[in-house]
């Protein structure tokens, strides 16, 4: 009786926090989703999400479990999500601003919540330097900082803050913990902020984690669960699809043969005005993935989720901006851009590709090209000329962010002309 209302509990739980999901992402966002036919529900499947942004699982997830049903809400379902998640301060860190709101929201621990609604931690050698603080604290390092973090990291830390050196290595190391720190403690680093002697116990520790991470998720997998995570492991940085991780590969040889993984791609037309459109796009699924090698693994899921992915006017016009570059053109007009975007958009859907359908529609593609280019001329990539004509003022200024960080907002042009470039080079 206890397990049954427990069973209940969890699936209202979850039909909730999905459809709060759900809301949230479309009020904000127009989202559109295709080939869900190719999921057919089944134990023991893995959904591969292509990862772009932390949108991605609150966009794909209520569809995902809507659609699998009761199955979906009552646990057969379950989510790979990054460990510090399941840490003190993580939404904190998720919710960076407002600053108010990101101070209210780090005294929150949501762990012991996560892993009831079925989330399963995936451990990572790159972590905030917040994080690797907890960690040492866990492990009893609470002395002074001088002896346990590295001096290039000190010094990082005291340019960030703008705090004295010898002030910084003075403290306990708790103390950083502090929220004055808060903000320069997110960004991503290995175990090298610390001092040897206290890495090695660090890493020990860590691998210790993955493995027990990695018998979980192959006691799920091997009892009929489904898992949905992403290949990568990480966002992508650039726009291009980052390697697959050597952790799918692991898990992969552990669970049944006859798992199969349904490859998600998703993709966004973010270099407009107004709101945000979001594709959606499942691929056929890849049956019996644990009886292919690596790399051919590795290649099929590429394949699937650049085939799949949806050609919108941020890539097709990138590509257009990109190309008049190349070609020295002095300048453009609205016509120009609205034609190409229709012409592309025309012999991509007649080469089987997924298109964004307002392109194949003349007048939907020049307002679509309109507001690319009233994103561009905002971030000073274009220069208006008079009403209809334009000139190129941007550079090709190769993407280059920290570790785990991500260059859409920072330089959304080369982003997509990334995609763009992927995008092609499968027919």
């Amino acid at each position: 009786m206890l397990k049954h209302l427990e069973s209940l509990l969890l699936v209202i739980c979850r039909a909730i926090i999905a459809s709060a999901f759900w809301i949230a992402s479309r009020i904000f966002h127009k989202v559109e989703i295709h080939g869900l036919e190719y999921d057919a529900g089944l134990s023991s499947t893995y959904y591969g999400m292509l990862h772009k942004r932390d949108l991605d699982p609150i966009v794909i997830v209520p569809t995902v479990v809507f659609h699998r049903g009761w199955r979906g809400m009552a646990g057969g379902l379950h989510f790979a999500l990054r460990s510090d998640g399941f840490s003190p301060g993580y939404l904190g860190r998720l919710v960076m601003y407002p600053r108010w709101l990101s101070r209210a929201l780090r005294l929150l621990s949501i762990g012991s919540v996560l892993r009831w609604l079925g989330a399963y931690p995936v451990q990572d050698l790159l972590r905030p330097s917040e994080e690797w603080i907890r960690e040492a604290l866990l492990l009893g390092f609470d002395t002074c900082v001088n002896g346990i973090l590295s001096s290039d990291f000190i010094k990082e830390l005291a340019i960030a803050t703008g705090e004295q050196y010898e002030q910084i290595e003075s403290y306990n190391l708790s103390q950083l913990l502090d929220w004055r720190y808060h903000h320069a403690l997110q960004d991503y680093h290995s175990s090298e902020i610390f001092v040897e002697s206290v890495r090695g116990p660090l890493k020990r520790r860590l691998v210790v984690r993955i493995k027990e991470n990695l018998a979980d998720l192959t006691t799920l997998m091997s009892t009929g669960g489904s898992l949905f995570g992403s290949p990568e492991g990480r966002l992508s940085p650039d726009g291009k699809i980052s390697s697959i991780n050597s952790s799918l590969h692991r898990l992969l040889h552990r669970i049944p043969s006859d798992t199969r993984i349904v490859p998600i791609s998703i993709i966004y037309d973010f270099m407009t005005v107004g709101r945000m459109r979001i594709f959606i796009d499942f691929a056929p699924t890849i049956e019996n993935a644990p009886k292919l090698l690596p790399n051919e693994l590795n290649s099929r899921l590429r394949e699937a989720w650049l085939h799949s992915a949806r050609f919108t006017s941020t890539q097709l016009s990138a590509g257009f901006l990109i190309n008049a570059k190349h070609k020295e053109l002095s300048s453009f007009t609205l016509n120009d851009l609205a034609g190409n975007l229709y012409s592309q958009a025309v012999r991509l859907t007649k080469a089987g590709r997924n298109v964004d359908q307002y392109l194949i529609k003349q007048q939907q593609a020049r307002k679509r090209a309109a507001r690319f280019l009233a994103f561009a001329e905002r971030h000073a990539l274009i220069r208006r000329i008079d009403n209809c004509t334009w000139s190129l003022t941007f550079n090709e200024t190769p993407i280059q962010v920290r570790p785990r960080e991500v260059g859409f907002d920072l330089a959304p042009l080369m982003y997509a002309w990334n995609e763009f470039q992927e995008m092609h080079s499968i027919q």
